[in-house]
């Protein structure tokens, strides 16, 4: 037998003259090779869906950073009513009043630290007119965001297609018992009389 990882690796993939092969192994290793393709056709498409989310996020970042602009707001009361946010920190929510870029005062209410007081100025991001929005994105959440696409598809792919392999040699090789059992009751009792 070969020691070659090519030649092991193309046997394993049906991919050898083997006259031993049964058709079960002949599906088995259709299946197997169906699945080395489409890891790698998953692998290339991830790639190509990763550059395409990075390449839209680029041109988020630009547009936000256009769009919205970072102002500073006067507390004019006390935080009230502090919580946990998504990432676990502290926050509350204060009445405030600030200044939009187009020069029309603005107030409302803003999310700040429990520990700031009425009187202290805080930074927060508007846009032209001076409603509150979310910061712009930054290119460490666009990487992010691109490595998840590019990574996710091959990944989901990758699980799916083992779970397929797997689940067809687990079918061969119990229908290969079941063949194996089938042709012993034949033989058996010939075997049992020739053997006395």
């Amino acid at each position: 037998m070969s020691q070659n990882p090519f030649a092991r690796f193309a046997r394993w993939l049906g991919l050898d003259r083997n006259p031993l092969r049964r058709r079960c192994d002949r599906v088995e290793a259709v299946v197997r090779l169906a699945a080395v393709l489409g890891v790698v056709a998953a692998v290339v498409f991830g790639v190509l869906l990763g550059v395409r989310e990075y390449g839209d996020g680029l041109k988020t970042e630009a547009r936000q950073a256009h769009d919205r602009y970072q102002v500073v707001a006067t507390l004019s009361g006390d935080v009230a009513t502090p919580r946990l946010s998504v990432a676990g920190a502290a926050v509350g929510h204060a009445q405030a009043a600030w200044q939009a870029p187009d020069g029309t005062p603005r107030s409302g209410v803003i999310e700040v630290s429990p520990s700031r007081r009425a009187g202290e100025t805080v930074r927060i991001w508007t846009d032209a007119t001076g409603v509150i929005t979310p910061r712009p994105q930054d290119r460490e959440t666009t990487v992010v965001a691109a490595m998840t696409v590019g990574t996710g598809v091959p990944l989901a792919a990758a699980a799916f297609l083992a779970l397929l392999v797997t689940c067809t040699r687990m079918v061969n090789q119990r229908r290969a018992r079941r063949a194996w059992e089938a042709q012993w009751t034949v033989v058996e009792p010939m075997w049992r009389i020739n053997g006395r």
